[in-house]
């Protein structure tokens, strides 16, 4: 999706094995056989050194270790290192619409516009058909972004795009969830958090959240008050949703990672809501022939494999040009 990305992924690196990373405080990995192999899926996080070389050499080990040396690689950025933006669709052709995305949301950005990278993918359009469409525009410093492929490229695998958190659990939902009809997703890192409701692979709502899983601890609930902003975040979302599109009413709420005092708080949310509330599970075909490891309970882990999800199979984007697909359907590579 985004420039700062050389075309790469040459065809030995194909028809293996797809990599999901995401690389924050945390480094994850995680690998999956492509369509064409049987291979089980494989998932690790050790802690990330600051120093680039330590990186390098820690993601190294890793792809060593997997045996992934040359397979296409996907980055997912963590919510608070990009800007997820919505604005007016610019009255432009398709191919066009990065630029002037660009230049629309330059105001809205804390560095200067040239230094930026830019995607954008349509959002749904809600039944009243007097409203504008509308427009999700993603953001990200291009020396960071950069700096995250140089480090996938030493380390020996192909990055073939960056991604972000939204989308990543997009993708893991619509992999995992196969009860069919849509559903709102909470999703927490240590620091930060989402709110999005999902249709047939298309984000319909998204609304980020100030706070991560360090504020569902029962002791940080009275201080952050989080026992009644969530609920009502929440309700707002379903209540818009129901109302505002065709798609059906949400019908269930996931919840992830799968942490113990997270869920027992989200249970509760799903009581006063009205709505039962099930963990984000990945699917069977996601997870190790021998199970689901104590990995799987970490939020880099789900960045790291909905990266790998949305790889995997998918026409991914080596420029920030907008694909010939309906966006909202692609998988959207930043």
């Amino acid at each position: 999706m985004f420039r700062a990305l050389k075309s790469l992924g040459s065809s030995h690196a194909r028809g293996r094995r797809v990599v999901g990373l995401s690389l924050n405080r945390t480094l994850a990995v995680a690998s999956l056989p492509s369509a064409s192999t049987g291979a089980d899926a494989s998932i690790r996080l050790t802690e990330l050194p600051t120093e680039p070389a330590g990186q390098v050499r820690a993601l190294s080990k890793i792809v060593s270790d997997f045996g992934v040396k040359g397979c296409l690689a996907s980055i997912t950025l963590s919510p608070g290192s990009y800007e997820m933006l919505q604005i007016e669709r610019p009255a432009v052709k398709s191919e066009e619409l990065v630029d002037a995305a660009r230049w629309r949301v330059a105001g809205m950005l804390d560095y200067p516009i040239d230094e930026a990278v830019i995607q954008v993918f349509d959002a749904p359009q809600p039944s009243e058909r007097q409203r504008e469409p509308m427009l999700n525009v993603v953001a990200a410093p291009a020396r960071a972004v950069r700096e995250l492929a140089s480090v996938v490229d030493k380390a020996g695998l192909t990055p073939r795009k960056v991604t972000v958190a939204e989308l990543a659990i997009r993708d893991l939902v619509t992999a995992s969830d196969t009860t069919g009809g849509p559903v709102v997703t909470v999703f927490l890192t240590g620091r930060q958090g989402l709110i999005q409701a999902t249709h047939d692979g298309e984000i319909y709502l998204n609304r980020r959240l100030g706070y991560g899983l360090g504020s569902v601890k029962p002791t940080s609930m009275l201080e952050t008050g989080i026992q009644n902003t969530l609920p009502l975040e929440l309700r707002r979302t379903i209540d818009y949703f129901d109302s505002h599109y065709s798609a059906g009413n949400i019908r269930k709420i996931l919840a992830g990672p799968d942490e113990n005092d997270f869920m027992a708080f989200m249970r509760e949310a799903g009581d006063m809501i009205g709505l039962p509330v099930a963990a984000l599970e990945p699917a069977a075909e996601l997870l190790p022939a021998s199970g689901k490891p104590a990995e799987y309970g970490a939020p880099e882990a789900y960045l790291a494999l909905g990266g790998a999800v949305s790889l995997r199979g998918s026409s991914s984007l080596s420029s920030s040009a907008p694909s010939s697909e309906s966006p909202a359907k692609t998988r959207v590579a930043v």
